[in-house]
């Protein structure tokens, strides 16, 4: 039997909702965005009717806790969903934009972040699972009477900024564990991350590889870029709070050289990025602003409160969970800008401590090569900078 029919015949009630989600988008594809908003509103209202008993899922999930599983993939799908139902209408008509307070990180919350907040508080409520969850907005929460047996980290929406905007290049990010004292990423067992814009998944399950869900239910394996060639490279490099007058400099001549024959990209969505590995669509994704606050704090504190408006922002550990194992099991080389594992971050601290830098390839040849040219640029732009700071000083 071939992969596409075995997928098919394993296809769930997410998938067999999404399809008709799929259909819906291209009928209103040349109608513009209110149009397509409104057929995304109407498929919203008759999935509500099509939604599984709550104790469905409350029975599925205390049965793979009972068997030593990771929770089942269409847990984490139809959570995806339903956040995404909740969403795609705002997005679609480039809506959401009020801020209206800010995460723990310091981030600013915007009515759409609050909006997919709901929806996900929402279906876990119904769904009576024995999970807990943290997310951005709400930290750790749990609704279940009993101890909780997995734990889920979300960020509902990761490109808020972009998703705000009407924008693609935002998604869903769900990264599930058992409950276990201080997790570590490291211990995330498998990892759901779907598109809002269009019909498509990537879940991992940690040693067992990664598969890209279309609005049908049909998967197929990721294929990542075996390109190493630096000026053939597509890449991306994440900018919110990241000081550009740091960042651009730093990456300049591979902007340049990069720029005509691959192709360079500022991305609000790290998540986002990382999964363009798996499409095929960029070779790279960078992330290296946190390694000079490490490095040289005193000399760039500033720069990066600026640049954050009062705060200092940086890769949270709930940014990448879940994109981060998708990745991985696709085969792709992802480090912080040192070139460390992040195996032993701690999972549940998005203190600024504990923010992170991340260098990130579709095959590990160019890893070696982004991690030796970052780090050299990186060197000797220090450099430059300790040096005006002692002319300031004196």
């Amino acid at each position: 039997m071939s992969e596409a029919k075995t997928a098919e015949k394993r296809t769930s009630s997410t998938g067999s909702r999404t399809k008709r989600s799929a259909k819906g988008q291209r009928a209103a594809s040349g109608n513009g965005a209110t149009e397509q908003s409104t057929r995304t509103a109407k498929k919203t209202k008759a999935h509500s009717t099509a939604t599984a008993p709550p104790n469905t899922w409350a029975a599925s999930v205390g049965a793979a806790s009972s068997k030593g599983r990771s929770l089942p993939r269409e847990f984490l799908m139809e959570m995806a969903s339903r956040i995404r139902e909740a969403v795609a209408p705002m997005v679609m008509g480039a809506k959401g934009r009020e801020i209206v307070g800010a995460a723990s990180s310091g981030d600013a919350t915007f009515k759409l972040d609050k909006v997919a907040e709901k929806a996900l508080l929402n279906f876990l409520k119904e769904s009576r699972a024995p999970v807990a969850y943290y997310s951005e907005d709400a930290g750790y929460t749990t609704f279940t009477s009993g101890p909780p047996q997995y734990l889920l980290v979300v960020d509902p929406v990761d490109g808020t900024r972009a998703a705000k905007s009407g924008f693609e290049s935002c998604v869903i990010s769900i990264a599930a564990t058992r409950v276990i004292e201080r997790p570590r990423i490291g211990d995330v067992d498998n990892a759901c991350v779907m598109e809002i814009v269009r019909d498509r998944s990537f879940y991992a399950e940690r040693g067992k590889g990664a598969r890209i869900y279309n609005g049908t239910g049909h998967f197929h394996k990721p294929k990542p870029s075996t390109n190493n060639d630096l000026e053939m490279v597509s890449w991306a490099m994440t900018v919110p709070a990241r000081p550009a007058e740091l960042i651009f400099p730093t990456a300049a001549k591979l902007i340049d050289l990069t720029s005509l024959k691959g192709g360079f990209f500022a991305c609000n969505s790290t998540s986002f990025s990382l999964t363009r590995l798996l499409t095929n669509q960029l070779d790279a994704c960078v992330d290296f602003a946190n390694r000079f606050l490490r490095d040289i704090p005193g000399a760039v504190q500033d720069q990066f409160i600026n640049a954050g408006r009062g705060i200092t922002l940086g890769i949270a550990p709930y940014d990448i969970a879940a994109s981060l194992l998708v990745a991985q099991e696709a085969g792709c080389a992802v480090t912080d800008a040192y070139g460390n594992s992040f195996d032993n971050v701690m999972l549940l601290d998005s203190s600024e401590g504990n923010h992170l830098s991340m260098i990130a390839a579709a095959n590990p040849a160019l890893h070696e090569k982004l991690l030796s040219f970052f780090s050299k640029r990186i060197g000797q732009y220090e450099q430059l900078l300790k040096r005006r700071a002692e002319l300031a000083a004196k």
